[in-house]
């Protein structure tokens, strides 16, 4: 909102007038379009998609490494056990050396879930890397139009916050690549998320800590903050969880976001499961927990830490929505 003050009648008063108005829409429209370079954590009105009910259809997609029968069979399994149809594009089964088809085909199977009538809720089968090649093809005006729950973690963690940037909520939860591997109570308390049930979250954070949630993986937040998927941490609280990394590496990262100024206005953070996390024979630090803590508590955000989510048996569903 503007005003004009002290302004005269007359055309060259009214010129400027039409003038400063022009200029300003321009710039909001500036603003808003390159919210990722000015660093503003953007958020449409945010939409819940609605519950899920016994019945409904759950499509499973494959955004980044290949998937197998066996995961396929195992989201099935689960997911038909607890009364759900699935649907599942016939080229689910692609595989372009590591990826689950080409950019192409990722795009096309996965719009194809975002267009079909009676898919509820797109539930990615795997992590690894490459949802970011096709995260911005993805047909993101149609989910606003008709939301449908995205679940993932891992890779997809860029699926989930290139949503809350479109405004809609999404479901940080176990794969079913990891279904075998995660507590079995973990999976039944993402279905019943998915049909209206509370997260996971107060499990982990005091009830008086608001912000936008953002979840996910270290190493992928680090790639993707600061573009259109994740403008900025400001106002949010965020829970990581990371695998397979050095520990100079988890340390690398933290320091490189600090550098950014990442954390200022972060709220807090909720240091998840960090496994296999390998050193060397001098190790890089005290520990892993103290490389992670560091760099947030010198900007003042509170730490917590908690195994709720990460690739291991406690991973539990966390809304990416404001608490």
């Amino acid at each position: 909102m503007y005003r004009t003050i002290g302004v005269r009648q007359g055309r060259s008063h009214h010129d400027f007038f039409v003038r400063t108005h022009s200029f300003l829409i321009t710039f909001k429209r500036y603003r808003e379009d390159n919210a990722h370079l000015l660093g503003i954590f953007r958020v449409m009105k945010q939409t819940t998609p609605h519950f899920l009910t016994p019945g409904d259809t759950i499509g499973i997609s494959a955004t980044a490494r290949f998937a197998r029968p066996e995961m396929i069979e195992t989201a099935k399994s689960v997911l038909e056990g607890a009364g759900f149809k699935v649907y599942y594009e016939p080229g689910i089964l692609s595989q372009y050396h590591q990826l689950a088809g080409t950019i192409e085909e990722r795009v096309a199977h996965f719009n194809a879930l975002v267009h079909h009538p009676e898919v509820k809720a797109i539930w990615n089968v795997r992590g690894g890397y490459g949802s970011a090649e096709i995260v911005d093809a993805v047909d993101w005006a149609a989910l606003q139009k008709n939301p449908k729950w995205l679940v993932g973690f891992s890779d997809f963690t860029t699926f989930l916050c290139h949503g809350v940037q479109q405004g809609l909520a999404t479901l940080h939860a176990p794969m079913p690549i990891s279904f075998e591997t995660t507590k079995k109570e973990a999976i039944q308390a993402t279905l019943k998320v998915l049909m209206g049930e509370e997260d996971a979250l107060h499990c982990a954070l005091p009830k008086e800590v608001h912000g936008q949630v953002i979840a996910g993986n270290l190493s992928v937040i680090y790639s993707i903050l600061g573009t259109p998927s994740l403008p900025s941490l400001n106002g949010c609280i965020l829970l990581l969880e990371d695998l397979d990394e050095y520990h100079y590496h988890l340390d690398r990262m933290l320091l490189a976001l600090r550098r950014r100024g990442a954390f200022k206005g972060l709220r807090a953070v909720v240091l998840g499961v960090f496994s296999d996390i390998h050193d060397h024979h001098i190790p890089w630090g005290p520990d892993v927990r103290h490389s992670l803590r560091k760099h947030f508590e010198a900007e003042g955000v509170p730490v917590y830490e908690h195994p709720i989510i990460g690739h291991a048996k406690e991973n539990w569903p966390i809304i990416l929505r404001e608490v």
